[in-house]
């Protein structure tokens, strides 16, 4: 999940670079050009160009991006409204997958504090919290789909060619409802299968291969 700061940093950089509408959608800055903040989270007015009942970093956006507080980021405004992805889907699975990284990390440094503390083990709560924590990477990756697909549209090559105009026409729509629907319970069931394994092998434990220290001693006693 650390890592993962510097990945997701480096991949929003080059969204930047490549794909500047989708990072104003990212961030629902619509100023064509301005300094942009980050937001935690909020809901976006598109009619009025706004994110309402959020909080956000001043210049944060235009500091992550160029490495200064005063460099102006690409909004959403510089771009022709066909060539604006929709901007509410994006934001907010955006920064759910962002909240969910931020949240995992957290996880990890409250369970390294409690190991050295030597009081992990002890705490049902907290081992609870990390055995459903197993579904939250699975979400984050599928929210982090949706920002990306999502956030490129309307073109399925940047640019270059737009969704509208890439579909085959020797395919009909119900071959690609059955297709995708196929795709779809392929993934349920190994969603299904991962959970099973993962439940069993979290149940098994680390250490009921290993004898217990009464069980060692009393071979040893029994050879001795």
């Amino acid at each position: 999940s650390l890592f993962q700061l510097l990945t997701g940093h480096q991949s929003a950089v080059g969204v930047a670079y490549n794909q500047p509408a989708k990072l104003a959608a990212f961030e629902a800055h619509f100023d064509s050009s301005a300094v942009a903040p980050l937001h935690l989270f909020g809901w976006v007015n598109e009619d009025k160009q706004e994110v309402n009942f959020g909080i956000a970093i001043p210049k944060f956006l235009s500091f992550l991006v160029y490495n200064n507080t005063t460099t102006p980021v690409t909004g959403l405004n510089a771009f022709a409204k066909a060539d604006r992805p929709p901007v509410q889907i994006v934001f907010q699975s955006y920064h759910l997958m962002v909240a969910i990284g931020m949240t995992l990390i957290a996880l990890a440094l409250v369970s390294v504090f409690l190991w050295m503390r030597g009081r992990l083990v002890e705490n049902r709560l907290m081992l609870q919290i990390l055995v459903a924590s197993v579904l939250l990477p699975q979400l984050a990756n599928q929210l982090g789909w949706i920002s990306a697909e999502v956030g490129r549209q309307p073109w399925i090559v940047y640019g270059l060619l737009r969704t509208a105009d890439a579909f085959s026409k020797s395919v009909t729509s119900s071959q690609v409802v059955f297709s995708l629907v196929l795709f779809a319970l392929i993934y349920v069931l190994l969603f299904v299968l991962f959970i099973f394994l993962l439940d069993r092998k979290i149940k098994h434990g680390p250490g009921d291969d290993m004898p217990t220290e009464y069980e060692h001693q009393k071979q040893l006693f029994t050879e001795h």
